[in-house]
């Protein structure tokens, strides 16, 4: 039986080659990232609790992974209930109690130290630390973090005085929530209402003007209603402040409709840029009856350039815009 020899020279050439090909091939993976980020980002959220961090936190993730940086959100929250198996009451977030403050940092220590190595490590380039940070020292634990590891960071602080908007994400969001199992709404309302108060005690704002004017950030104010922005440094900051300013963090209604007949509809033509037909009319003026039936203020309409969709559109007695990017896309000549 004969023996087969390997030439060691060929292993070796064979082994530099695969070590070049996953080199160009984690080069390729990470182009886009590098392009956007030339160094990590540290997005820090900021805010009283029921001010739609974790939903900004969530969406802004998703957004930034769709364009092509890695992005991962570290909720804080998930930290403490890892660390204290069961929620009793409000009495943990009370800035007297040292027992649950000492728990509260090393928490944030664990999640940071989670942060670096997701990173360094594991390819991230972009990390959302989904916290309160309400207070000024805790912030600047977080900068010297990012300091110590060459990382930039930029803030995120949610302000809603808004009594409605509040109840609303607490009814929504929080009832839901671990920290309350099978407790009734009221319950859920008052413990975390008082949760609040004990956060308000110690919060310490953003200051633009003075201590923080230095730093670069952005206020959302009372869900979108107002917005302040600080020293964007960079183009993936600048991509955030715009993709923050143009999310809704309540919950809204898009309808999606078609015009009305057109000419070319009733002659079994495709394409073309025809007007309504009689019918097509009457399909508009029942239109706009649904849209004062269900009483949609501040509705927003897009058409396409197209005199179908902007007759459907006039009808409505609403403001329209037309939007090149909604025109029929090759369907031929008429």
């Amino acid at each position: 039986m004969a023996a087969r020899q390997h030439n060691p020279a060929a292993v070796s050439n064979s082994s530099a080659e695969n070590k070049k090909t996953d080199l160009r091939t984690k080069e390729k993976k990470c182009s886009w990232a590098s392009y956007m980020t030339n160094s990590p980002t540290l997005i820090v959220m900021i805010g009283l609790p029921a001010r739609g961090k974790t939903y900004m936190s969530k969406k802004l993730t998703r957004y930034l992974n769709w364009i092509g940086v890695p992005t991962k959100v570290f909720n804080l929250g998930v930290y403490r209930r890892d660390a204290v198996k069961s929620y009793k009451s409000y009495d943990f977030f009370r800035h007297d109690n040292e027992e649950a403050m000492k728990i509260r940092k090393q928490c944030a220590l664990v999640a940071l130290k989670d942060v670096k190595t997701y990173l360094n490590e594991e390819g991230g380039q972009i990390a959302v630390f989904d916290a309160t940070n309400t207070t000024r020292e805790r912030r600047n634990l977080i900068l010297k973090f990012a300091q110590d590891n060459a990382y930039k960071v930029f803030f995120v602080e949610s302000i809603c005085d808004d009594p409605d908007v509040i109840a609303e994400n607490i009814m929504e969001v929080k009832v839901s929530s671990p920290d309350y199992p099978e407790r009734d709404r009221e319950s859920v309302m008052d413990d975390f209402l008082k949760r609040i108060e004990c956060y308000k005690v110690t919060y310490q704002p953003l200051d633009p003007d003075q201590q923080d004017k230095d730093l670069s950030f952005i206020q959302v104010i009372n869900v979108g209603r107002r917005f302040l922005v600080n020293r964007v440094q960079d183009y993936i900051q600048s991509k955030i402040v715009y993709y923050l300013m143009n999310i809704h963090v309540h919950s809204h209604s898009i309808y999606l409709c078609r015009h009305g007949e057109s000419q070319h509809n009733m002659e079994e033509r495709i394409g073309g840029d025809s007007e309504l037909s009689e019918r097509g009319k009457q399909f508009a003026t029942a239109l706009k009856g649904f849209v004062k039936e269900h009483q949609l203020s501040d509705l927003k309409v897009w058409t396409s350039q197209l005199r179908r969709t902007i007759q459907t559109a006039e009808e409505l007695d609403v403001p329209y815009e037309q939007w090149k990017i909604l025109n029929e896309i090759d369907a031929g000549v008429c």
